[in-house]
């Protein structure tokens, strides 16, 4: 083979792995539309630091452990402290101006002696022109063009839910407060979707959004490879400026305490595509 061919082809190889790192062409369709799965995050905890986290890194609530035989994979892992009474805070990676579909895969591990309910995962939509329009919106309820949220919770011994916030979502007695909901009736949960102590198990969330002024959207879950949730016929948006603009390690309690001592809770190999694999 000629060194110039062999050179081109390798060159050739190169920009194609460069470009699924940088997560480009991110797929955009809806449906069976073919797509290519371009990586938009990988975060295997590797590096020893938290550098790719943009917004939430707390030293004393979130550490990377060196541990072959502890990790899911490689020999590093995230540690996240829970403070007696506390929550383990919040890690953020923004991915401006956004994809309209969005699939995640982590590993968690609740050593014991867990107690308690936490969200784990969210995924955030915000202004494409506004990267924080999507957070710090508790209790209220969505407009279309403002924002959306939707996350994954479990509770102890209890079931892994989707915990999400939408323009039609109900309100609460007073007309104006809206909390995450559930589901709305259209959800489908397959039991069992509890997570055992001291052991990894892996979490897929994926997300596609809708067509404006369609009620077109959906997301699925699934346990360590079992879909374990979906709910379908969603609008999560009115407008195409709010996208899937952000990932979030969500690690908040909620109203609900952990009881008085200091808890933890691990995370390994999380993977961010623009589509949903193909199986």
């Amino acid at each position: 083979m000629a060194l110039g061919y062999r050179l081109a082809l390798a060159a050739g190889v190169l920009g194609v792995v460069f470009l699924l790192r940088q997560g480009r062409g991110g797929a955009q369709g809806r449906g069976g539309e073919a797509a290519r799965v371009d990586t938009v995050l990988a975060e295997d905890f590797e590096s020893g630091n938290l550098g790719a986290w943009q917004d939430g890194v707390d030293p004393a609530r979130h550490r990377i452990v060196t541990d072959p035989s502890g990790a899911q994979s490689g020999t590093h892992y995230l540690d996240v402290t829970y403070p007696a009474g506390r929550d383990g805070g919040w890690l953020t990676r923004f991915f401006l101006p956004g994809y309209d579909s969005l699939y995640v895969s982590m590993w968690v591990r609740f050593p014991t002696p867990w107690q308690g309910s936490t969200k784990l995962l969210a995924l955030y939509g915000s202004r494409s022109d506004n990267q924080w329009s999507g957070f710090g919106q508790a209790g209220k309820c969505p407009s279309g063009t403002d924002f959306f949220a939707t996350m994954l919770v479990t509770e102890q011994t209890g079931p892994t839910r989707f915990y999400t916030y939408y323009p039609a979502m109900a309100r609460e007695p007073d007309g104006v407060t809206c909390w995450g909901r559930y589901g709305d009736g259209t959800e489908h949960y397959v039991a069992p979707s509890s997570l055992s102590l001291d052991t990894w198990h892996q979490l897929e969330f994926w997300v596609q959004l809708n067509t404006p002024g369609q009620a077109n959207a959906s997301q699925r879950f699934s346990l360590d490879g079992v879909q374990r949730g979906t709910w379908a016929g969603l609008g999560f948006r009115t407008s195409v400026a709010l996208r899937l603009n952000a990932v979030q390690l969500a690690f908040s309690r909620g109203s609900v305490g952990g009881g008085t001592l200091a808890q933890h809770l691990h995370v390994d190999h999380l993977v961010v595509t623009a589509a949903r694999p193909a199986r």
